[in-house]
C-alpha cells in the first residue's frame, strides 16, 4: 500500500518535478549531463563482472563513498565500483580524484525511472551513506533480490520523529532494507524501531579518511609571509558564527601581538557579511580570493577558496570548528587530526555527537561553550605547546583505532557478496 500510494504521488507531481529540474538547467543549476542522468539517460555501459553500488547525496556523503569504495578495492580489486551523487559540487570534487571507479548522477526515485537504472547495472551490493532513504529504489533493489545497506547512517531527531509518526505505513519499507550500519548507539535504536531487522553500531566511515591534500608550493609562500605569527583557524564558518571569533580575539589580543585568526566560511557568499562584521568593529584583514598580502597589521584572514582546508590545518596550532556554535550541529572534527592543530569546538555538536563524545573521552579535543571560554582555551594551549601535542598525538591514535574498526565492518560486509 505506501509503495503504491507512494509512486502515484510521484507520477501526479511528475510535471512539477520535470519543469523544477528545467528551470534548474536554464539557470546552470544543472547541466545537461546531470539533467540527463537524473532522468536515467546516460550512455555510461555496465562492465562485466561484479558491481558495488555507493551513493552519497552531497560532498560529505559522497567523500565517505569514495572513502569507503577505496577500501572496498583493497579487499577485492577486481570489482567494479558505480559511485552516485546529487550535487554538481559533489560530482566534480569526486571527479578531481581521478579514482578508478564510474561516477554518475543518482536518478530521480520515479518508479520507472528506477526499473531502468536497475536494470542496466544490476549491482550485486548497493550502499547508500548516512540517511539516504528512496522507497522506489528500496523496493526495485529487493525486487531484483539485490541486496540493499545502509552504511555510516544516521538519524535525526527531525527524520525520527516523521518516520516514526508514520511507521504503521512504512515499516515494510524498512524491512526491505537488509542492513544498517551506523555511525552511533542513538541511530541503531532508531532504525531498529523503524523496522530494520539487521542493524549494528561500527564507527563512523570519516575515521578512514585521508588526509586533505594540499600544494606543498602554497604552504611555503605562506610560511615565509607568515614566518613567527601563530594561526588560529576557524573552519567551516556559518553565517554571522564569526562574531564568537571577532569576540575572542579582543579578549586574546591583550594577551598576544602575533596571532592570526583564519576564517573558512561554509558557504563562499558568506563572505562579505564576515567582511563587513569586521569593518563594523574596525578590525584589519585580508582576503584570500583577492591575493591580498598577509601584512602583520592584519589581524584576520577570510580564506574564501576551495580545496584550501588541508593547508589551513598544517598552518594552524589551534582550529576550531564551525557550526558549533550556531544551530547548524558542527562540522566534522576528524580532517583536523591528520595534523598538529589542537581541535576545539561549541556548545553544538549534535551532527558528531557520538564522535564529539569519543573525542572528549580520549582527551582529543576540547569543548567551550561560548567566546570568553573559547579566548581562556586558546590561552592555555598557546602557553603550554605540549599540551597541543598531546592533545593532537590522542587524537591520531583514536583516528586509528576506530579506523580498524571500520576496516574489519568493510571486509565483513565485502564477503557476503563477493
Amino acid at each position: 500500500m505506501f509503495f503504491k500510494i507512494y509512486s502515484l504521488l510521484l507520477i501526479f507531481f511528475f510535471p512539477l518535478i520535470l519543469l523544477f529540474f528545467l528551470i534548474r538547467l536554464f539557470f546552470s543549476k544543472e547541466t545537461s549531463q546531470s539533467f540527463l542522468e537524473k532522468f536515467s539517460f546516460s550512455k555510461k555501459s555496465r562492465p562485466i563482472g561484479n558491481l558495488i553500488w555507493i551513493n552519497g547525496v552531497s560532498i560529505g556523503e559522497a567523500k565517505s563513498g569514495l572513502t569507503l569504495a577505496k577500501e572496498f578495492l583493497i579487499n577485492k580489486p577486481n570489482c567494479n565500483i558505480l559511485l552516485s551523487t546529487s550535487t554538481i559540487s559533489a560530482y566534480k570534487e569526486i571527479a578531481k580524484q581521478n579514482e578508478k571507479i564510474i561516477l554518475i548522477y543518482l536518478p530521480i526515485d520515479f518508479g520507472f525511472l528506477i526499473k531502468r537504472f536497475i536494470t542496466h547495472w544490476k549491482p550485486n551490493l548497493t550502499i547508500f551513506m548516512e540517511s539516504e532513504i528512496w522507497p522506489n529504489i528500496i523496493n526495485e533493489l529487493s525486487k531484483n533480490k539485490l541486496r540493499f545497506t545502509i552504511v555510516n547512517g544516521r538519524m535525526s531527531d527531525k527524520s525520527f520523529f516523521w518516520w516514526k509518526t508514520f511507521n504503521f505505513f512504512t515499516k515494510s519499507l524498512f524491512h526491505k532494507v537488509n542492513s544498517c550500519i551506523t555511525q552511533d548507539e542513538i541511530s541503531k535504536n532508531r532504525f531498529k524501531k523503524l523496522g530494520v531487522k539487521n542493524v549494528e553500531y561500527g564507527s563512523n566511515i570519516k575515521f578512514l579518511s585521508n588526509k586533505l591534500i594540499f600544494k606543498s608550493k602554497s604552504l611555503s609562500l605562506l610560511k615565509n609571509k607568515l614566518k613567527k605569527r601563530t594561526i588560529i583557524t576557524f573552519f567551516s564558518v556559518h553565517k554571522n558564527e564569526e562574531s564568537v571569533l571577532i569576540d575572542c580575539f579582543q579578549l586574546l589580543n591583550k594577551s598576544f601581538e602575533n596571532l592570526l585568526f583564519v576564517i573558512i566560511p561554509r558557504h563562499l557568499e558568506n563572505t562579505n557579511g564576515i567582511r563587513k562584521n569586521l569593518e563594523n568593529k574596525n578590525i584589519s584583514f585580508g582576503i584570500r580570493s583577492l591575493k591580498q598580502n598577509l601584512v602583520n597589521k592584519n589581524k584576520f584572514y577570510i580564506a574564501d577558496t576551495f580545496g584550501e582546508l588541508g593547508l589551513f590545518f598544517a598552518l594552524s596550532k589551534v582550529s576550531i570548528v564551525g557550526g558549533s556554535f550556531s544551530d547548524k550541529g558542527g562540522h566534522n572534527p576528524i580532517e583536523t587530526s591528520h595534523f598538529k592543530c589542537a581541535v576545539i569546538f561549541g556548545p553544538n555538536m549534535k551532527n558528531f555527537e557520538e564522535i564529539k563524545d569519543k573525542i572528549l573521552q580520549t582527551n582529543s579535543g576540547f569543548q567551550v561553550n561560548n567566546s570568553t571560554q573559547l579566548a581562556e582555551k586558546i590561552i592555555l594551549l598557546l602557553r603550554n605547546r605540549s599540551l597541543i601535542k598531546k592533545t593532537v598525538n590522542n587524537f591520531k591514535n583514536l583516528r586509528i583505532k576506530e579506523s580498524r574498526k571500520v576496516k574489519i565492518l568493510v571486509k565483513k560486509e565485502c564477503g557476503k557478496i563477493l
